[in-house]
């Protein structure tokens, strides 16, 4: 054997055993002490949560998760924890995964009820069933407190998917004085239109009804009657006489 194969022979085994006590050390040294230094933080409880509100919570926690599975539910919204594991309380140590089952597919669920709440409280509500507003407006009440939702486009318990929006109306607060609705019978159309303006109120739908006893354009009838109470500037809506062709 020549000089040149001893010396590759004996190169092959310092570095074969190199390797071998490399590994043995890193594993056996350095792995448990950088995973012993990992800080253990009880696992928090994210079920019932959205799926966006999960990971934002683990997130914080140093935490990381993954869907494993999902499972139809008719009594949640879609992408909603159902699931966790390891389960809420067990201590883990930062960097985990945590593996979560989720609701899947469009559900349809009852429209929650966020008359007499403050907008922060339905806000929770809304996110919660994934909802979006589609508008809202802001009008006068004598029984509900400033900022607390008076009406909602979607009444309450009606059935409803996450691709819904809602309309809601919210309180300014008890109105400096209520507007009367005045009483417009005997009018011409202009007269009542002015007088419906001036008390306060909207303009309406307009009905025209023959008649050839009384003079066109004179109004019969109105929604509000005359003398009902309002706290904000409601439609009102008018009955008119218009002649006949033949009267003509």
């Amino acid at each position: 054997m020549t000089v040149s194969i001893r010396n590759w022979i004996r190169f092959l085994t310092v570095f074969v055993i190199f390797s071998i006590v490399f590994i043995l050390v890193i594993d056996k040294i350095v792995l448990p002490i950088y995973v012993g230094n990992k800080k253990e933080v009880p696992l928090v409880d994210v079920r019932g949560r959205s799926l966006d509100e999960a990971a934002i919570i683990l997130d914080m926690v140093g935490l990381h998760y993954e869907v494993i599975d999902s499972t139809e539910n008719d009594d949640l919204p879609p992408q909603t924890v159902v699931d966790q594991q390891p389960p809420a309380g067990t201590p883990v140590k930062t960097g985990r995964m945590i593996r979560l089952v989720i609701t899947s597919g469009e559900r349809f669920f009852p429209m929650p009820n966020l008359v007499g709440k403050v907008m922060k409280a339905a806000n929770l509500e809304l996110q919660r069933y994934h909802l979006k507003t589609d508008s809202i407006s802001y009008e006068f009440s004598s029984d509900k407190p400033r900022d607390v939702i008076t009406a909602q486009s979607i009444r309450a318990r009606q059935m409803i998917s996450a691709s819904d929006s809602v309309s809601l109306v919210i309180s300014k607060g008890p109105p400096p004085r209520q507007l009367a609705v005045p009483d417009l019978f005997g009018m011409n159309l202009d007269e009542a239109k002015t007088a419906i303006r001036k008390a306060g109120f909207r303009v309406g739908a307009i009905r025209y009804i023959t008649n050839d006893d009384l003079v066109a354009y004179t109004v019969i009838g109105q929604k509000p009657e005359f003398g009902h109470l309002y706290d904000n500037a409601v439609p009102i809506n008018l009955e008119v006489t218009i002649a006949s062709h033949s009267g003509e």
